[in-house]
């Protein structure tokens, strides 16, 4: 069963934030997508909704915001997350 990052869009600097939250979907989105219209007329999954309505942090600013709206969480699919990859120092011939 596919896992599904869950992030939060920011209303303090209109970026995206990682909430360290997964969820497994058998049928999730196929590219990144908020609860709101993914769920649309269906239930949400009890990990999601414990999520609205509580404050998430702003890594740029610092401060907490609430997260009053479903559209502010995000789905995002397995093949969407990037991992920056590691720069592994060149060795010297000497």
């Amino acid at each position: 069963m596919p896992q599904y990052e869950i992030i939060v869009r920011c209303r303090e600097c209109n970026r995206e934030h990682p909430v360290l939250m997964k969820i497994h979907l058998d049928h999730g989105p196929k590219a990144t997508q908020s609860v709101a219209e993914f769920f649309h007329g269906r239930l949400m999954p009890p990990q999601v909704e414990t999520i609205q309505w509580h404050k998430a942090l702003c890594l740029k600013t610092g401060k907490k915001f609430k997260l009053e709206a479903a559209d502010q969480i995000l789905l995002v699919p397995p093949t969407a997350v990037n991992v920056p990859r590691r720069q592994l120092p060149l060795e010297s011939g000497s």
